[in-house]
């Protein structure tokens, strides 16, 4: 796709099943910043379909909101999630939207009726990527919904890497077409340059504490480097939590890793820019956002090779790494370690610039404008 926009403005509806802060998740504050920023590049209608009762975008924005009622999260969810598109099917019917985006399984029950001009994102592809016999046994339900989802869509978005393999071979034969459209980030003015300051090196992560973000990994190397009596060179701050928050405490941590709890947006951002590197040692991933907002602020990344994320980092801004690797890790901050405060700063400025060229709200959301534009526009040959 080009970003240029041609034609007439289209008619969108996004279809969600939430929208941040009202709902918690990527895919919800990826609704609402996709919206926002579509609203703010004009030339489009937008309707957001979701299930809070109240008003979440600026009326200024001009944005219609249909409301439906909500996930019963009580109840079994893949059927609540059927349930939960038929709602949307309904709102959907009496409009004349040239474009629908389904975020996820939105549109999904009686998608047929919507096919010649359906948008699936589906993010990251968790239900592809289990670990476990169990998380693979629990993912089969989710991905034969999402094949019988892509090959009755029009289009279907990846969000590039690995992940575009994989929807191309649930779309082979079908007519669906593979788009590839990364996350965004706001890219603040300030650079926030990297700055030498005293030992010891502040490795940050963020994320929900389970099996698959490789804690236990990252927690490994933090041994590793403390019997080696290095632990002072290094800090590692976990920001976040979750299931496995309890046990890691209750195992006691190395004096080198530091529990920073949930944290807001403020402290957040601010942690982006305190911290030499960012460490994300996931085994399975789509494309994070906590790593695109780490190089939006200027910071190394230390990363998995999973998903997505071979777009984001290589060897001019960080360190792509095997998954669930203790000795790949450990080699990488240790590495990272011997590094001269140049070349630290090089890394720095290079995860900046990659932000800004390819991954900043204002460019992804023109390539979402131009993607609805060229299916409205093929819509209109078909009348």
């Amino acid at each position: 796709m080009t970003n240029e926009i041609k034609g007439k403005a289209p008619h969108v509806v996004i279809c969600t099943d939430g929208v941040f802060p009202q709902a918690m998740g990527g895919m919800q504050r990826h609704t609402r910043l996709l919206v926002e920023h579509l609203a703010a590049v004009g030339n489009v209608t937008i309707t957001v379909i979701h299930p809070h009762p109240e008003q979440v975008f600026d009326p200024a924005l001009g944005i219609a909101e249909m409301r439906i009622a909500p996930i019963d999260t009580d109840r079994f969810y893949l059927r609540e999630l059927w349930r939960y598109s038929e709602r949307v099917a309904k709102a959907l019917e009496p409009l004349k939207a040239n474009v629908i985006l389904s975020q996820g399984f939105c549109v999904w029950k009686g998608i047929n009726r919507f096919r010649d001009r359906l948008v699936l994102h589906p993010h990251g592809l968790e239900m592809f990527q289990g670990i476990t016999l169990k998380e693979r046994l629990m993912g089969t339900p989710f991905r034969m919904v999402l094949r019988y989802m892509v090959r009755h869509s029009a289009v279907v978005i990846s969000l590039g890497g690995k992940l575009t393999d994989v929807l191309k071979g649930l779309a082979r034969g079908s007519g669906c077409e593979v788009v590839t459209l990364p996350n965004a980030v706001e890219v603040p003015s300030d650079p926030a340059p990297y700055e030498e300051h005293p030992a010891p090196l502040r490795m940050l992560f963020v994320g929900r504490f389970a099996f698959n973000k490789g804690l236990d990994v990252l927690i490994a190397v933090a041994r590793r480097l403390q019997a080696e009596g290095r632990a002072n060179g290094f800090r590692f701050e976990l920001a976040g939590d979750g299931p496995l928050l309890e046990s890691i405490r209750a195992t006691g941590l190395p004096a080198n890793v530091h529990l920073l709890g949930r944290v807001d947006d403020a402290t957040l951002f601010r942690s982006y820019a305190e911290c030499d590197a960012f460490l994300l040692p996931t085994r399975f991933e789509g494309m994070p956002t906590v790593v695109l907002e780490a190089m939006a602020r200027s910071r190394p990344i230390i990363v998995s090779d999973v998903g997505a994320t071979a777009e984001l980092v290589d060897g001019t801004n960080g360190f792509l790494l095997p998954p669930g690797d203790v000795d790949a890790l450990y080699n990488a901050v240790v590495t990272f370690g011997r590094m001269s405060v140049e070349e630290r700063q090089e890394m720095s400025s290079a995860s900046r610039a990659r932000a800004l060229e390819k991954f900043s709200w204002p460019m992804v959301s023109q390539e979402f404008l131009s993607l609805f534009k060229d299916l409205a526009s093929k819509g209109d040959h078909r009348e």
